[in-house]
C-alpha cells in the first residue's frame, strides 16, 4: 500500500493511501502469465547449473500423505542400555545421545521413536523410519534415523540405494494396521482411532517440532527441510494404549519399554521442502586411524 503526501492551502499536511490494486484485463492476465513462465523457468535453469557446480541446494518437495494417517510411535529408551548405547549404534563423531520432550509441558527424555507413513514427491509409498535423538554439538536435539524400510526402491545416503521391503500401513474405517518387515521379525501394530467428533487434539512440544530442521543420518549427513503447519502446528491425537496393539520382534524391541509413551496419529498432511544431504560439501571423512 502507497500513501502520498500533499499540501493544502494552510500548509497543513494530507496523506492519502493509494492500495495496490488494479482490476485485471484479460490481455493483462494473459502476459503475467506468460512472464511468469518465463522468468521463473530462467530461474530454474540456472538454479540447475548452480545445483551442478555446487553452489546451491536443492529443494525438492516432500509430501507425508493423510491418508492413511502418519503414525509416531513413541518409546522410551531404557535405562539400562542407554550407557554404550551411542557405540552400539555407531554415532557418528560429534553425536550424543539428547532427551527431548514430545508434547509440550513434558519432561525431555531419551526416545526413539517409529515413523510409518505415506509419502510422495522426493520418495513414494510407504516408508517406515526408526529415529533416535541426538545432540550434534549446538544443545538442539534433532532426529537421527537408525533404520528405514521403504515400500518402493528409494535412497539413503548410508547405503545409497534402499531396496524395496515389505512395508504395509493400512486404514480400514477407524483401525489402521501397520506391518514394518516380515515375520518372525516384524513389527506389526494395530491402533483404533478415535472418531472425527471427538479429537482430543495435543500439542507437540517446541523442541519437537525443530527437531525435524536437520534429519541426520549414521554416517553424519543430514537432510535440511522446512515444513508448513501440519508439522509446526499439527492437528495430532494421542491414541490411549489400551486402544494400541503391538508386536514387536524387531532388534529395536530390545532397547525400549514395551508400551509407547505415546502413539501419535496426524490427522492431516504435511508439506515439506526438504534440500537432502544438505552438508555433505562441507563433510570431511574422518582422519585414518
Amino acid at each position: 500500500m502507497f500513501t502520498t503526501v500533499e499540501q493544502n492551502g494552510g500548509g497543513a499536511s494530507r496523506t492519502s493511501l493509494r492500495p495496490l490494486t488494479r482490476p485485471l484485463t484479460p490481455g493483462g492476465l494473459t502476459a503475467r502469465r506468460l512472464l511468469k513462465r518465463f522468468l521463473y523457468s530462467q530461474m530454474a535453469m540456472r538454479q540447475a547449473l548452480m545445483i551442478a557446480v555446487g553452489r546451491e541446494q536443492p529443494l525438492v518437495p516432500f509430501t507425508v500423505e493423510a491418508e492413511p494417517p502418519s503414525i509416531y510411535w513413541v518409546f522410551r529408551l531404557r535405562a539400562d542400555v542407554l550407557d554404550g548405547l551411542a557405540g552400539r549404534l555407531g554415532l557418528p563423531p560429534g553425536c550424543a545421545l539428547a532427551p527431548i520432550a514430545c508434547l509440550a509441558g513434558e519432561a525431555p527424555a531419551h526416545l526413539l521413536t517409529l515413523n510409518v507413513y505415506r509419502v510422495s514427491g522426493l520418495a513414494n509409498g510407504i516408508r517406515a523410519e526408526w529415529s533416535v535423538y541426538v545432540d550434534v554439538g549446538d544443545g538442539v536435539p534433532r532426529y537421527l534415523v537408525v533404520d528405514a524400510r521403504s515400500s518402493q526402491v528409494s535412497m539413503d545416503p548410508v547405503d545409497v540405494n534402499t531396496p524395496a521391503t515389505p512395508v504395509t500401513h493400512e486404514r480400514d474405517g477407524l483401525v489402521v494396521r501397520t506391518r514394518v518387515g516380515e515375520r518372525p521379525g516384524a513389527f506389526e501394530a494395530t491402533v483404533a482411532l478415535p472418531p472425527a467428533d471427538a479429537l482430543d487434539l495435543v500439542a507437540p512440544a517446541a523442541a519437537w517440532v525443530t527437531a525435524n530442521d536437520a534429519i541426520y543420518w549414521g554416517n553424519g549427513i543430514c537432510d535440511r527441510t522446512y515444513y508448513d503447519a501440519g508439522m509446526a502446528a499439527p492437528r495430532q491425537v494421542d491414541v490411549p494404549a489400551a486402544a494400541v496393539a503391538i508386536d514387536d520382534a524387531t532388534p529395536w524391541a530390545d532397547l525400549v519399554d514395551p508400551v509407547p509413551v505415546h502413539t501419535l496419529v496426524l490427522c492431516d498432511a504435511i508439506e515439506l521442502v526438504v534440500s537432502p544431504w544438505e552438508n555433505v560439501d562441507r563433510l570431511r571423512p574422518p582422519a585414518p586411524a
